[in-house]
Parts: C-alpha cells; structure tokens; sequence
C-alpha cells in the first residue's frame, strides 16, 4: 500500500535518476575507460564490505540503492560497450546481491527512533524501486566560484545555521508520515507538514551537512506535494547552486579533515537532481583516489559535524532520551579507519559518474578502448 511513497523516498538517499553530463572538459571523450576503472573500485569497496558486514543502515540502503541504477544502466547500454564491461557491471550488480542476502538486518544500529523507522520503511520497499527509474534531462547552473573566505570562517558560519541532524531526521520522518496518512486514509489532501519543518525547508539557510539535508527533505516534499503553492524545484535549484560553491570550496580548501563524507554527499544529492556541474573527471578521481588499500573509505566525521554545530558536543545522553537518540556508532567497522557511511557515499556517487559517463551520446564516439 505504502509502495509508491516508498520508492520515491528512497531516491532521495541516492540516485534513482539517470543523468547526462555536463562537457566542461575533453577528458569525457574517454568515458568506457574511466567506467572500467570505476567498476574495478567499486569491486574492491564491495568485496571489503561482504566480507565484514556493517551495521550502518546507510552503508544498506546505498547497495541496494546502487543495485537497482546498475541493473537499470546495464539493460539500457549501447551497442557498442564492450561486453567486458557489461560483465563487469554484471558481476558488481551479484556482488552487491551476496551482500544483501547475507545481511542479519536485526543487528543494524540506529541513531534515532524517526530515522530506524525511516530506514525500515525503505528496506521493505526497495524491490519497487526498478520500477521508478526514468532518465532526467540536465540543467545547469552556471559557473560558481568557491567561496572568498577561509575554512575556518566555513566552520563558524556553519554554526549558526538550521537543521541540526535531530530536526532534519524529525522533518523527514513527519513529512513520510503525513503521507501515508494520506494514502490510507484515501484523502483528496495533500502531505502537510508543521510550521517548524516549514521553516527548516524553506528559511533555513545551512552550510555542511545541514544544507544536504535541506536538499533531500525539500525533495521529498516536492515529491509528496507537502508545500502547496511553494515553487520547491526553484528552491532546490537555488540550494544546489550553494551546494556547488560549497563543493568546489572543500576542493579549493584540499579537502579539510573530516569533509570527504559531505563532499560526496554533496555530488550525490544534486547531481541525482540533474545537475551535471557535479559530473566531473576530477571528482571521479579524487574519490577513486581515497579509497583505502583494503577497499573501504575512511573520514574521521564526528570532529567536523561538532564543529559545524550538526551534532552537539560529546556528552552523554539524558537517560530518557538515551535510547530515542543515541550517538551512532555503527558507521565505524571492525576495519579500524573504515567509515561505512563515507563507504555508501562512495558508492552511490561513484554509480552517479557510471549512469552519466554511459548515458550520454558522445559516450562512444571515439575508439579508445583496445
């Protein structure tokens, strides 16, 4: 019953839209190669995972996230890819199966009640998901410079900004469940949604991981028609253009510690909303780049969210809120420095560069693969 809902909730925690990239440089011409070595990172990420199970629900839903756009990429390829590379795609899209059937789903971790319902909701649905895969045409943005300021200036702003993660997590999980609602009930209204989260969508004006989470709760609401009369494609264009002078801001600061996970966030986000200014062959190598030997990803986070005031400082937590929030710990596995989460973002945007590199016209004009 809650089918549909689900499916177009999933697509905001990954990218469920093929995209078209956007030319700002001749490197695309040698788009089957740079597949072939995506393909092969993502192996080694998945085979690293496969073999130590996480318990980061995030690190779940962005397999199977990136389960359904290969196959969906796989079953649309030209003519004219190499069937290695199919078998490549192929074997990545089984890989990915192994994992998910040998996952204990009872052992995940949840950093709060609003997101393990969330998350549950999306595992029961996900089967669905093949079904609302489309193509989206591109646009654009213009060139945006990084910003005039420091890193440390980044920081200090961030601080003063909305949503913290506790009413971003609150804001999505009412706008699911205003929703359903609607479903079950069979109303003629639409998904409505509190001042409160309102305000966070629309006034917020976030930096870091703040604004991410604007981005996926604005498209939700779009998606579920939450905000009548609200023009909200105008209002995610106009947060995906900051996103971009963020993105190329953390390039031009070279990538301050802690800031990976949010710099592919950022180029799943809106680069999944069809803005080909996140396609970029130096992009795609900088995230091949920080894979670590043993396949995972790594990026020391909780520094960073501290102190851009997304989470609140190390304390613990009010015994009767202890179990409703409590700190996630499942995104560090027994591999030591590996994220799971900065794994899954790894994941998804490097399945974003796979869909834009293949579905594009000018994939395969030129011969350059033996």
């Amino acid at each position: 019953m809650y089918g549909k809902y689900i499916a177009l909730l999933v697509s905001l925690l990954g990218t469920t839209l093929a995209i078209y990239p956007y030319f700002d440089t001749q490197d695309f011409i040698y788009n089957v190669p740079k597949v072939y070595r995506i393909s092969l990172t993502l192996d080694k990420l998945l085979e690293y995972y496969e073999k130590r199970p996480s318990k980061d629900p995030e690190w779940h839903i962005a397999v199977r996230m990136a389960r359904g756009q290969l196959e969906y990429t796989i079953n649309e390829l030209d003519k004219s890819v190499p069937a290695k590379l199919k078998e490549n795609l192929q074997n990545l899209t089984r890989r990915m199966d192994r994992i998910q059937n040998s996952t204990n789903f009872e052992t995940l971790v949840y950093r709060s009640k609003d997101y393990e319902y969330v998350a549950k909701a999306i595992f029961e649905n996900l089967d669905v998901l093949a079904t609302m895969l489309e193509p989206l045409t591109i646009g654009t943005m213009g060139t945006q410079k990084p910003f005039r300021f420091a890193f440390e200036q980044y920081v200090q702003e961030a601080r003063t900004k909305m949503p913290t993660r506790k009413a971003a997590d609150a804001c999505m999980m009412q706008i699911l469940i205003s929703a359903m609602e609607a479903q079950t009930t069979q109303t003629d209204g639409s998904c409505e949604i509190t001042s409160e989260c309102q305000a966070q969508l629309i006034q917020g004006s976030g930096l870091a991981f703040q604004q991410t989470s604007r981005v996926r709760a604005m498209v939700l609401a779009r998606l579920f028609d939450c905000m009548e009369g609200v023009d909200l494609s105008a209002l995610i264009y106009k947060l995906c253009i900051q996103v971009y002078k963020e993105t190329k801001s953390l390039e031009a600061w070279d990538h301050p510690a802690g800031t990976r996970t949010l710099f592919m966030q950022q180029i799943l986000f809106c680069a999944s909303q069809g803005y080909g200014e996140f396609i970029k062959p130096r992009w795609m190598n900088k995230i091949i780049s920080w894979q670590e030997p043993k396949g995972c990803y790594a990026d020391d986070r909780q520094p960073f969210l501290r102190l851009t005031g997304f989470v609140g400082p190390i304390s613990a937590p009010p015994k009767e809120r202890e179990e409703q929030y409590r700190v996630k710990k499942a995104a560090t596995t027994e591999g030591g420095s590996c994220n799971s989460l900065t794994s899954a973002m790894a994941l998804g945007s490097l399945v974003v560069y796979v869909r834009a590199l293949l579905e594009t016209d000018q994939a395969f004009q030129y011969d350059v693969l033996v």
